[in-house]
């Protein structure tokens, strides 16, 4: 699935393709994808420009030029392709923009589970979803903040976008790693020092994964997601992997570097 640092890809493709473009016209090829009637969609598009961007965690938002915002959340498969003739619309395209400089923008998304919508204002679309503040974002102080005193397990709460809004299973996973803290852990039970470093390590995996445009192959050998296999052999602890369940998802730990405690 599209996490953080997936989505500010998108956001970067989209700047060098598409901002500043006025919308010609729109095509809708699957209505489920989008969150309101396609006549109101193309109403709000059609002769506006895309201005500028923001993001909240796994939300695109594209300000256009009568002020409304088009958010995008891109589901477990969803991405956006800039081209130029129409017979060449890629596969399991959803939506389809037409762009006055004569190239299209297609809302790929062979899974359906992406959603395309207007909204007037990023932040209130993210309180209305109740998402927390964006990971990269965050300050420290209100990190710690969120994490502290909470009496369930440190993997679930960093899992919910209330609590920070961007991470998903591996970055979780990696920044458990990379602090040496087991995700069965009770948030409470942990020090203002590692809760701290797990702000810390959060930063450095999401700029390392932005950095490395999300090719994991890219990424440095200690990171978890380089050897994310169960039975493979940990490049940061003496130990391997292991694959555990944590809040009903699967989960990579060396115990070794990750103790129970």
């Amino acid at each position: 699935m599209p996490e953080l640092p997936e989505v500010a890809m998108y956001q970067k493709y989209f700047h060098h393709t598409a901002l500043h473009k006025k919308v010609t016209d729109v095509e809708v090829e699957d209505e489920r994808v989008i969150l309101l009637a396609v006549d109101k969609l193309r109403a709000s598009l059609k002769g506006n420009t895309f201005e500028s961007t923001d993001r909240i965690g796994k939300y695109l938002f594209i300000r256009l030029s009568n002020n409304q915002y088009l958010s995008m959340h891109f589901g477990m498969t969803g991405r956006l392709i800039y081209f130029k003739d129409k017979e060449d619309t890629p596969r399991f395209t959803k939506v389809l923009f037409f762009l006055d400089d004569g190239f299209h923008l297609a809302f790929v998304c062979p899974r359906i589970l992406g959603r395309v919508g207007i909204t007037d204002e990023p932040q209130a679309f993210g309180k209305k979803k109740k998402l927390g503040q964006d990971a990269l974002k965050i300050s420290r102080e209100d990190f710690v903040k969120k994490i502290s005193g909470k009496k369930g397990l440190i993997k679930p709460i960093l899992m919910n976008q209330r609590t920070v809004a961007g991470l998903g299973n591996w970055i979780v996973d990696d920044m458990l790693y990379q602090a040496g803290i087991h995700p069965e852990t009770v948030a409470s039970q942990l020090g203002e020092a590692q809760v701290s470093l797990l702000f810390d390590k959060m930063q450095y995996i999401i700029k390392t994964a932005i950095d490395n445009e999300a090719r994991y192959d890219d990424f440095p050998a200690h990171f978890l997601i380089t050897h994310r296999n169960e039975g493979a052999k940990s490049n940061l602890y003496d130990g391997h992997i292991e694959r555990m369940v944590v809040g009903g998802r699967g989960t990579y730990i060396c115990p070794a570097g990750q103790v129970l405690k």
